[in-house]
């Protein structure tokens, strides 16, 4: 893209005239407060939950929802990131938004806004003192200006990010008390520190930190970061897989956006979440770190490469055949596995066909016993009638257990066999 260096573009007034003076501001009459009336825990609360409100607006809405699509959120969700993205002043989400696609299709280039390699105040906040590269066009979220929620909100954005942060901090001090407190803390002092901490995605992780899926572009993983950015600390694996709904894609990443998602995702709120496979997030990371590898194996010379290569081909064909053998063992596991269902079917059509057997004998002794007129043969086979009724209680635990044995091995057998061709579904009555 063809374009004027960004150092020759006119300065924007109200942005600088807002990350400075007002930022200087803020800070000082938080350290004023501090110093004169003591900051209590009421204010620390009030500040960190308007933070993560606002922030949340920023990761979940602008974010990971209106630029990446990574999820579906139902029109509530989206009014409201739209209310308390526009409460962080970090811009509408239409603009916002364009930027940020920028910064993904054309990273570390100079059409990126933000392009990190122009040092780390530049695409910390520098970039936001000139005016725009591509002069607002915004022809890349033609998307996001049909939702008429977005719409509205570019239209009215400063009046929304004005209402919409004087009704948090009017809550947090009708519930929490100390109004100057509230106003300097969780109005003031919390806009900068909401802003700073978006912006330290777009320098710091472009600057620190590990890159363990792709060193294509400059972004870091940098858990350190996912403390105070809602997640958003592991940016190499956001540039890597840009459509996953999670930053940290592991279950222990410190990652409260992802939470927030998966649990409106569960009441209703959002759907379509969209994750990276196991398998390709694998191929990738092990793609990028023998990359690594080999490029050591190149600068160490000595024809390591190719040797290493030899190597692996020689280990392939050992595993080829490992795995040769495997199949010949599976195949002599099955026959060992026919045997023993073999067995335990025989084993207990004969327990059964032995129960027939012997409870016809103890029918046939039980009226014999009542014809039976000599006292010392009705005790013979009272004896008999009891031995009989023994044998069969053990007949029956021994014909019970061989059942459930075969059951057993009946389903594992018939899981070593193909399916039938055209077979129909059993049909199973009510």
């Amino acid at each position: 893209m063809q374009r004027t260096e960004n150092t020759r573009l006119p300065l924007v007034w109200l942005n600088v005239w807002f990350l400075t003076a007002y930022a200087a501001m803020a800070v000082s009459a938080a350290v004023w407060y501090g110093m004169t009336v003591g900051i209590t825990w009421r204010e620390v609360l009030a500040c960190l939950v308007i933070w993560a409100l606002t922030g949340l607006g920023i990761t979940a809405g602008y974010h990971r929802l209106f630029s990446h699509k990574s999820y579906k959120a139902h029109a509530i969700a989206r009014f409201s990131y739209a209310v308390l993205g526009a409460a962080a002043i970090q811009n509408n989400a239409i603009a916002w938004c364009s930027d940020h696609r920028y910064h993904h299709a054309e990273t570390d280039t100079p059409g990126d806004p933000y392009d990190a390699t122009r040092g780390f105040w530049y695409s910390h906040m520098g970039w936001i003192f000139l005016k725009g590269l591509r002069e607002n066009e915004y022809a890349n979220v033609a998307d996001l200006r049909a939702d008429p929620i977005l719409a509205w909100q570019q239209r009215n954005y400063f009046a929304i990010l004005l209402v919409t942060n004087i009704l948090l901090v009017s809550i947090a001090g009708l519930l929490l008390g100390n109004w100057l407190g509230m106003i300097i803390i969780a109005g003031f002092l919390r806009i900068v520190l909401v802003q700073h901490a978006t912006f330290l995605i777009n320098s710091a992780a472009h600057c620190w930190g590990t890159q363990p899926w792709s060193n294509a572009n400059t972004s870091r993983d940098n858990w350190f970061l996912s403390l105070f950015t809602l997640g958003e600390g592991y940016h190499n694996y956001h540039h890597a897989f840009q459509a996953d709904y999670r930053n940290g894609p592991r279950w222990h990443n410190w990652d409260p956006t992802k939470w927030l998602i998966w649990g409106m995702g569960h009441v209703g709120l959002a759907s379509g979440l969209r994750r990276t496979p196991a398998e390709v997030v694998l191929a990738t990371r092990f793609e990028e770190s023998h990359r690594s590898f080999a490029a050591r194996l190149e600068a160490w010379g000595e024809h390591k490469a190719e040797e290493w290569s030899g190597l692996l081909q020689e280990k392939k064909g050992q595993l080829l055949h490992r795995r040769d053998e495997l199949i010949l063992s599976i195949k002599g596991e099955r026959s060992a596995l026919r045997d023993r269902l073999l067995t335990t079917q025989a084993t207990l059509e004969l327990n059964l066909q032995e129960l027939k057997a012997l409870r016809s004998s103890l029918r046939e002794r039980a009226r014999s016993v009542t014809a039976e007129t000599s006292d010392e043969w009705r005790r013979v086979v009272q004896r008999e009638i009891r031995h009989l009724r023994r044998n069969i209680r053990h007949v029956q635990r021994s014909a019970t257990a061989h059942y459930h044995g075969w059951e057993r091995l009946a389903r594992e057998y018939a899981a070593t066999l193909p399916a039938p061709r055209g077979a129909l579904a059993p049909v199973v009555s009510p």
